[in-house]
């Protein structure tokens, strides 16, 4: 039987050089690698790979990906990450499924989600 180790989103973007200096200078990703019109980075132990138009392969519309990350701290992160200019689409907030989280845009309208489990 197969084990699945691990998983990796794939998020469709315009632009490859804009979206690697947003995603590294402004949200704090490292780069991993860049093959032609197709990066891989990655924040701690989450990796991401993000694939321009000229890639070979499978074609998406930019800006259709919703990703979530689950943390150990929000708040912190947030500020910084306004304080950066980063494009925020809501506030951290207490959420009814048991998370604190909050959601910020890349430059195509892709969203990721970072969020803290709420200790009860």
């Amino acid at each position: 039987m197969m084990k699945a180790l691990s998983a990796t989103t794939v998020f469709y973007i315009s632009n490859l050089r804009q979206s690697l200096q947003y995603y590294t200078e402004i949200i704090g990703f490292t780069e991993d690698f860049v093959f032609g019109d197709y990066a891989g980075l990655y924040y701690d132990e989450v990796s991401i790979h993000l694939c321009g138009p000229e890639n070979q392969g499978l074609k998406k519309i930019p800006g259709n990906t919703l990703h979530c990350i689950a943390c150990d701290e929000v708040d912190e992160f947030h500020d910084a990450l306004v304080a950066k200019g980063a494009l925020i689409v809501n506030a951290p907030q207490d959420r009814i499924y048991g998370m604190r989280d909050f959601a910020v845009n890349d430059l195509d309208s892709n969203t990721l989600v970072f969020g803290v489990a709420i200790s009860t």
